[in-house]
């Protein structure tokens, strides 16, 4: 299919390069070994407890810069594609639309840039004998996607966050995170802000594999969507020094959640 910028798209590109621009201008201040780059493929199929399935593909690219021990930042941006009008993407998670009804083309297929994602996050306390490391964060979704089209809400979202991890054996790490999302309802939507959670631990099975898995759940975006929740596992491949592979897969547990997830992931430190 052909894309056509409107003005409005390519505002909203400009400030997405911006952005993006910002971080890399901060890359030669800091050191070797604090600068990494990601990206991932991110498929997932469900109803969200609508009455259809929506396919979706979140392709995010992600620049982090390290310009202290405790200090990281980071920007996201992501390319978006769906099969449906019947959700949206929102700071807080997928959520159910509650004009279905008044829908034009439900069964339409959009892609297209993504809202951008802006965070910071700062360990607040190392790990020692018996605490934890504890990391706060901060993080915006900038509303760069085309709403028009479905790929977003067009309003900024603000999380903030805690993280917790912790290693429990030799091999063992557990982690911990919790986050408030404050989410921006667009016109003719009334969506709630969102309390998530994600429990897991991390295995290293031998060098270079490590083992993971996480159960992640959230209340809803919208208020007759039911909670996700979902299971996740994994594993991560050290394949050099500086180069990551990481793959999962995920099965919802709740009719708020995708029936079903997978990713795969490559990661560069330099």
């Amino acid at each position: 299919m052909t894309i056509e910028a409107s003005p409005g798209s390519r505002m909203k590109l400009g400030l997405a390069l911006g952005l993006l621009l910002v971080l890399v201008a901060a890359v030669p201040a800091v050191a070797e070994e604090r600068v990494s780059l990601s990206g991932s493929v991110n498929y997932s199929r469900g109803d969200y407890g609508t009455d259809e399935d929506t396919t979706l593909l979140y392709v995010p690219f992600t620049l982090r810069v390290r310009p202290t021990e405790r200090l990281t930042l980071g920007v996201t941006v992501p390319y978006i594609r769906q099969t449906t009008q019947a959700v949206v993407f929102t700071g807080g998670g997928v959520a159910r639309r509650g004009d279905q009804e008044r829908r034009v083309e439900p069964r339409r297929t959009e892609e297209g840039l993504g809202d951008i994602l802006v965070k910071g996050e700062y360990v607040l306390l190392r790990e020692g004998l018996v605490l934890p490391e504890i990391a706060g964060a901060v993080k915006v979704k900038v509303p760069t996607a085309d709403e028009d089209r479905g790929l977003g809400t067009g309003e900024f979202d603000e999380t903030i966050g805690l993280g917790l991890g912790k290693t429990l054996l030799p091999r063992l790490v557990g982690y911990l995170d919790l986050a408030y999302t404050f989410v921006g309802s667009p016109p003719g939507e009334q969506f709630d802000n969102v309390f998530a959670w994600s429990v897991g631990a991390a295995y290293l099975l031998a060098q270079p594999v490590t083992l993971f898995a996480f159960l992640d759940g959230a209340t809803a975006v919208a208020p007759d969507q039911d909670d996700p929740l979902e299971l996740r596992a994994g594993a991560e491949f050290k394949l050099t020094r500086a180069v990551r592979l990481t793959g999962s897969g995920s099965v919802g547990l709740s009719d708020g959640a995708a029936d079903y997830g997978a990713s795969a992931g490559l990661a560069f430190r330099f």
